[in-house]
C-alpha cells in the first residue's frame, strides 16, 4: 500500500479559482475566485506536476502505449486513476484551517449553538427542526452562521464539544481580493479582440497563507521534492513541496450516549440532494426522520443544518470544453444524528471519524468529523 504523501502550495503572485459561472454567461458581472480552491482544480495540478517531472507529451498521452503505467497511476480527463486526495484545505501559518461548523451562530464576538428543537409541523411532515439552544445569557440577537469562517484544530473540537471557540479566522485575514480587468487575445494577430473585455477578483494571499493537500497512490521516489507550477485560472505561479509534516486532525470525541453530531470537514456530493447516500424517510415516535447507514453503522438522522449549496465547474483539459457544473453539500455542513439500538457508540465513532462519503471521495470529497449533542454544562467553558 502506497503512503500518504501532503503537498504545501504557497503562492508567487495572486490565485485565482474560477467560480462556476462562465466568461461567456457573466455579462457586465465580474467572477470571482472560489477558496479554498475545488478539488479538481488541486488534483489538475498535481497529475500536471507528476507529468511534467515524467516529461510526458501531452498530445501523445491520451492513447499512447507508453504512457499506460502513468496513465493507470494519475488517469485521464475524470479518471484520477490510482490517485486519492484528502482536502483541499487552507494551511495558516503551517497547521490546517477547518471550516467553521453550520451549527456556531455569532455576532460581535459572542456565539450560540443551533440544536435539534421542539416538533414542528410543516412541509416535511411532523419533524424536529434546529433551534437555537437556550442559555442563562439569553438570545443573541442577529446571531447568524460565520460565512467565510475558519477554525484552528484545538477550536473545531471545542466546537464539536459544545464549547465557543477561542478564535474565529475569516477569509479577511487570510486574504484581500483584487479587481481585474483583462481583454481576450487574437494569438494569430497578436492584438486584443474587440468587446471581449472581462473582469475577475483575484485572491492576494496574506504571509503565512498556503494550500494543503494529502495524496495517495503516488510514491515519493517519482517526484522531485519541490517545483513551480500554474495553478488555477489564469496560470498563476505558486511554488509545490513535499512536505514531511503531516497535519494532526481533531481527534474523535470520547463516545457519550447515542446521539452524534456528523460535520463536512469538505463539500460533499450527494447526487444533488441534502442527505448521505442510502437514507430514506421514515418515522419515529410519530416523527419524521431519515434512516440509513454510513461505514456500516446504522443511524437515525434528525435534522440538519446546511450552508449555501456549493457550486463546481471548471475547464475540461482533456476535451477543451467547460466542465459540467456540479452542485455540493458545502463543508461546515451538520447532520444530527441517532445510534439505533444495539449499536456501540465507541465503535460507531471510530468508524465514521475521518472517512469519507459520498461521490468522488477520491477527490477529497465529504470528509467527516464527528462531535456530539446535546452537552450539558455552560457552552463558554
Amino acid at each position: 500500500m502506497t503512503e500518504t504523501l501532503y503537498w504545501r502550495f504557497d503562492p508567487l503572485d495572486t490565485w485565482f479559482f474560477r467560480e462556476a459561472r462562465g466568461f461567456e454567461t457573466s455579462g457586465h458581472n465580474e467572477l470571482s475566485s472560489l477558496f479554498p480552491p475545488p478539488a479538481r482544480t488541486v488534483a489538475g495540478a498535481l497529475r500536471t506536476l507528476i507529468g511534467e517531472q515524467q516529461q510526458v507529451d501531452w498530445s501523445r498521452f491520451p492513447e499512447a502505449d507508453a504512457y499506460a503505467e502513468l496513465r493507470a497511476l494519475i488517469g485521464d480527463g475524470d479518471s484520477l486513476g490510482q490517485l486519492e486526495l484528502t482536502g483541499p484545505y487552507p494551511l495558516w501559518n503551517g497547521a490546517r484551517l477547518y471550516p467553521v461548523p453550520q451549527h456556531l451562530l455569532g455576532k460581535d464576538g459572542k456565539y450560540r449553538f443551533l440544536e435539534p428543537g421542539e416538533p414542528v409541523t410543516c412541509d416535511l411532515g411532523r419533524v424536529t427542526l434546529p433551534q437555537i439552544r437556550a442559555t442563562a445569557d439569553g438570545p443573541l440577537l442577529g446571531a447568524k452562521p460565520l460565512e467565510g469562517g475558519w477554525l484552528e484544530r484545538a477550536d473545531l473540537q471545542r466546537v464539536l464539544a459544545g464549547k465557543v471557540p477561542a478564535r474565529v479566522l475569516f477569509n479577511d485575514d487570510l486574504f484581500d481580493e483584487e479587481p481585474r480587468l483583462g481583454i481576450a487575445r487574437d494569438n494569430a494577430r497578436r492584438t486584443g479582440r474587440d468587446g471581449l473585455l472581462y473582469q475577475t477578483r483575484h485572491l492576494r494571499p496574506r504571509a503565512g497563507l498556503a494550500i494543503g493537500v494529502g495524496s495517495r497512490g503516488l510514491s515519493a521516489d517519482m517526484l522531485s521534492t519541490s517545483d513551480v507550477i500554474r495553478f488555477g485560472g489564469e496560470a498563476r505561479p505558486s511554488a509545490v513541496r513535499l512536505v514531511a509534516e503531516q497535519p494532526v486532525g481533531p481527534e474523535p470525541p470520547v463516545a457519550q450516549g447515542n446521539q452524534l453530531a456528523l460535520m463536512l470537514l469538505t463539500p460533499a456530493d450527494f447526487d444533488r440532494e441534502w442527505l448521505p447516500p442510502g437514507f430514506i424517510p421514515s418515522e419515529r415516535d410519530g416523527l419524521g426522520v431519515w434512516q440509513g447507514k454510513i461505514r456500516g453503522v446504522s443511524l437515525t438522522l434528525r435534522c440538519a443544518v446546511i450552508g449555501k449549496t456549493a457550486r463546481e465547474g471548471g475547464w475540461d483539459l482533456a476535451n477543451q470544453r467547460p466542465r459540467p457544473v456540479r452542485s455540493l453539500v458545502p463543508a461546515g455542513s451538520i447532520y444530527f444524528c441517532t445510534l439505533d439500538d444495539g449499536v456501540d457508540a465507541r465503535a460507531a465513532v471510530e468508524a465514521l471519524h475521518g472517512q469519507h462519503i459520498g461521490r468522488d471521495s477520491a477527490l477529497g470529497r465529504g470528509e467527516l468529523a464527528v462531535g456530539l449533542w446535546p452537552i450539558e454544562g455552560d457552552e463558554n467553558a
